[in-house]
């Protein structure tokens, strides 16, 4: 259906149109081009260029009301009947949707001009004049200027926006920046790069704070697995799933060899992702990520805030105790006092603990081997401190702390190992909201002598029909976790839109994946290993459970909900697999 449409409007074109748009005469299936002194318009939907295999499309794409972007966009539109856009040449300045256009001058250069305004809005910069340049765009989606030489003067490729696509080059003088949400395209906070080390790195810059977060910025680039002797500094991604960087980052994507439709995207939530397009169902697949846990990439959750990931609702800011939100629309305003902050304290503030929390950065001060009542007064000395960082670091058998000027890139997970200390004035009571944070990770140890309980009932050697009744009960618990699981995937999206609260904001909005699809994105990026469980998992559950067991317990679910009835096992399968679990137990 798709292919007779574009080749009716093909047609259409063709047959109507003035020597405005005209066909390549060397192509025998042509592609439409661009000649000099001609125009598309924003008004009519026809004027558009379409790559010789039809898989791309550019032209004018609406953005919003009576707001446009010149782009080029996959032409096969997606289950939802939306189009990826992977270029745009106009992303921080659309134009009018009446009387815009984008003319090629019989100089050679693109101008794209918007109707209200007397400059144009974009346009390219060839030095050398070329009347016979023309405007097309190739088969891997590249919008191009060719001279009558048949040389490229210039392309798309060298000026990407937030998206890479099969070989094309991401090089020194090329970076991915992100659009700023989902619905506007203008140029976000995160980008990937090539810094000047020649390592290809992810960073937040935002109006307040900036900072590297890809590769951990807690390693050298060698123990993150990359080399800083790749002068060239060049990377790309080829059609069979494969990236290779001068840096010596490498990686095959989860579908390697199959090649579907692919592209790199650095993502709005700060992640650079992997995508391959599911023809069928007409969505992108997440093939693979640069970073596993979300809440460690800077700047999502803004000042005074942490990041957690919920296994059902996805990422999740949440204010400090007794702060609030700026802006319950955007998390990435961050939280701010309820109360009001003194410079410097004169022993009339107190520490509150936030296990398993950290807030990565901005040290006032760094102090090894020193005691928390040693690091408790080290920040009370310091006048801008507004909390401590402690830990125990196992390699050097000592405890670490780090007084904070600035708490951001602030998370929480059940996987690390420290704690946070906010600095709250001691006039401050402490609500009911920051007793229950206290009280949950607070352990009650009494030194009284454990007693043994007596048996409910006696040891016998046949107790088979007791062995049974737990065996059955084990099962039936099994499967109830499954049913629940199949019920949260058919009921719940984990990616739900943003909203607001006194406590924090959902972030999951960023991207329309169901919790079956998050939690395989999860086992993907785990590259084989099993800490994808962790992040799955309920963090309140604090990993008091079988990590075995339950990665079969999810796998099951996973299988379960698969959406092809012949994949899902049957009752009996799932049974026998749960008993010989129980065995191995």
């Amino acid at each position: 259906m798709a292919a007779a449409f574009h080749f009716q409007v093909l047609a259409f074109v063709l047959l109507t149109q003035t020597p405005l748009i005209s066909p390549s005469p060397t192509s025998p299936s042509p592609p439409l081009v661009l000649n000099p002194g001609s125009s598309l318009s924003v008004e009519n939907k026809n004027d558009i260029l379409i790559s010789p295999n039809g898989l791309y499309t550019a032209g004018f794409y609406s953005i919003g009301e009576n707001a446009y972007c010149f782009s080029v966009w996959f032409t096969k539109p997606l289950a939802d009947g939306s189009h990826t856009i992977v270029w745009m040449a106009n992303r921080d300045v659309p134009v009018n949707g009446k009387r815009s256009k984008l003319s090629l001058l019989k100089s050679g250069n693109l101008v794209l001009i918007d109707a209200d305004q007397p400059l144009p809005i974009w346009t390219t910069t060839i030095r050398d004049s070329t009347e016979s340049a023309q405007l097309k765009m190739n088969n891997s989606g590249n919008l191009y200027l060719q001279n009558q030489d048949n040389q490229i003067i210039w392309q798309s490729f060298s000026s990407p926006t937030d998206t890479l696509l099969p070989d094309q080059q991401l090089t020194k003088d090329t970076p991915l920046v992100s659009s700023r949400s989902l619905t506007n395209y203008s140029s976000g906070f995160y980008k990937l790069f090539f810094d000047n080390d020649n390592v290809i790195r992810l960073v937040y810059n935002g109006p307040k704070v900036a900072g590297v977060y890809w590769p951990s910025p807690e390693l050298r680039a060698w123990e993150s697995g990359r080399s800083t002797y790749g002068s060239r500094r060049i990377a790309t991604l080829d059609f069979s799933g494969r990236f290779i960087s001068s840096d010596s980052l490498f990686f095959n994507t989860s579908d390697a060899g199959i090649q579907p439709l692919r592209r790199l995207t650095m993502d709005v939530d700060g992640n650079f992702r992997a995508y391959s397009l599911d023809e069928i169902r007409g969505v992108w697949q997440v093939t693979w990520q640069a970073m596993s846990e979300s809440c460690r990439i800077h700047g999502s959750c803004g000042e005074n805030s942490t990041c957690s990931n919920n296994p059902t609702h996805g990422r999740k800011c949440s204010c400090l105790p007794n702060h609030k939100m700026i802006n319950h629309t955007d998390c990435s305003y961050g939280c701010e006092p309820e109360f009001k902050p003194t410079l410097c304290s004169n022993g009339e503030d107190n520490f509150l603990e936030l296990p398993h929390t950290d807030f990565y950065g901005y040290d006032a001060k760094y102090m090894p081997n020193i005691t928390l009542d040693g690091c408790k007064q080290q920040c009370l000395n310091i006048c801008n401190c507004k909390g401590f960082q402690f830990k125990y670091d196992k390699t050097k058998a000592i405890f670490l702390c780090y007084a904070k000027f600035k708490l951001v890139n602030g998370f929480s997970s059940v996987n690390f190992n420290g704690s946070m200390y906010l600095k709250l004035p001691k006039t401050l009571p402490l609500s009911s909201f920051n007793n229950n944070v206290v009280q949950r990770f607070s352990l009650n140890c009494s030194e009284k002598p454990t007693i043994q309980l007596p048996r409910a009932y006696d040891k016998n050697p046949n107790e088979d029909s007791i062995k049974s009744l737990r065996i059955f009960t084990y099962v039936f618990g099994a499967l109830e976790i499954i049913c629940i699981m199949y019920f949260f995937y058919k009921t719940r999206n984990p990616y739900n839109k943003s909203q607001g609260s006194s406590q924090g904001c959902d972030l999951s909005g960023q991207s329309e994946r169901k919790l079956a699809s998050w939690v395989k994105e999860k086992i993907i990026a785990a590259g084989g290993k099993n800490d994808w469980i962790a992040e799955v998992v309920d963090p309140n559950v604090n990993g008091e459970y079988n990590m075995r067991r339950m990665e079969i317990m999810i796998m099951l679910a996973l299988q379960c909900s698969e959406e092809d009835e012949d994949a899902r096992p049957t009752m009996s399968q799932v049974v026998d697999l749960l008993l010989h679990v129980k065995e191995d137990d």
